[in-house]
């Protein structure tokens, strides 16, 4: 369990390590998804940045991740040696409208399939998602971005649904029934909060760091997650209505609030389905 628990903590940092690699993609429009994670993080390696501009999902602060400074021939024998030891595996099933979703005949997915892999090397391993686009499958780094607004200070306003999520999670793992309850809806069930929760609480502290590191990004409409409970909620753009998905350890884990009187609140579910993986 420990193991396990200090692997959470690890892929958080790793993930943090690729980030910060310098980065050549091969043209991903077409091909399996962990080839375009491959593709992803040799454009990092190579600090190839017209490669790493078509692996990636439109963002412009995507830039933030690529080193524009050609390498040194030296340098470059040092990145392909180190890609060397890369490797890519699914964390699970791809999933599309939050549901899985095979393959066709010729192993392509529908267009909005989404596919999250751990990807593993000389920087340690990481939680990589990837979009099936229309001209192809596309790296999503929008946890990635929330890792760095948090490594570089960014903290939400008191009255946040962050903070909600933060507040139950922690709750949660501390086995502070009285505490989770001030983050949830009213009228949440305890039961159903703590169900599948240990009889003592892990000691170690690794879960909640884990839980402080966890990457938060609100997700919009036409974007779909499973929930714990097993229904399928789709993002939101309400004014009083948010899902926001975390990233705990390698375990996606989706949140959703409601602004009530003045305050966000997280709706109950059984979320130590996904803190005990």
């Amino acid at each position: 369990m420990t193991c396990t628990h200090r692997m959470r903590q690890s892929f958080h940092i790793a993930t943090v390590c690729l980030c910060l690699l310098s980065g050549a993609v091969v043209n991903a429009a077409s091909g399996q998804p962990e080839q375009a994670v491959r593709d992803f993080i040799r454009a990092l390696a190579l600090h190839d940045v017209h490669a790493f501009s078509r692996a990636v999902r439109s963002d412009p602060r995507a830039r933030r991740f690529i080193n524009p400074q050609p390498l040194t021939p030296e340098g470059q024998v040092e990145a392909v040696r180190r890609l060397e030891t890369l490797q890519v595996h699914r964390r699970d099933d791809v999933l599309l409208r939050g549901r899985p979703i095979a393959a066709d005949g010729q192993g392509d997915y529908p267009v909005g399939s989404v596919g999250h892999f751990i990807a593993a090397g000389s920087g340690g391993p990481a939680v990589v998602t990837v979009v099936r686009e229309p001209e192809g499958w596309k790296v999503d780094l929008r946890w990635w971005l929330a890792m760095l607004d948090m490594a570089a200070g960014r903290t939400p306003a008191a009255n946040s649904p962050e903070n909600a999520i933060r507040g139950l999670t922690l709750a949660l793992i501390a086995l502070d029934r009285e505490g989770a309850l001030r983050f949830a809806v009213s009228g949440a069930e305890i039961s159903e909060l703590f169900d599948g929760a240990p009889p003592v609480r892990e000691p170690s502290g690794v879960l909640e760091a884990a839980a402080m590191e966890m990457p938060l990004v609100e997700v919009g409409s036409g974007e779909f997650y499973p929930m714990p409970s097993g229904r399928v909620v789709e993002g939101s753009t309400a004014a009083d209505r948010k899902v926001i998905v975390g990233q705990f350890g390698p375990v996606d884990m989706p949140f959703v609030l409601r602004y009530v009187g003045g305050v966000w609140r997280v709706e109950p579910e059984p979320y130590f389905a996904l803190i005990n993986r």
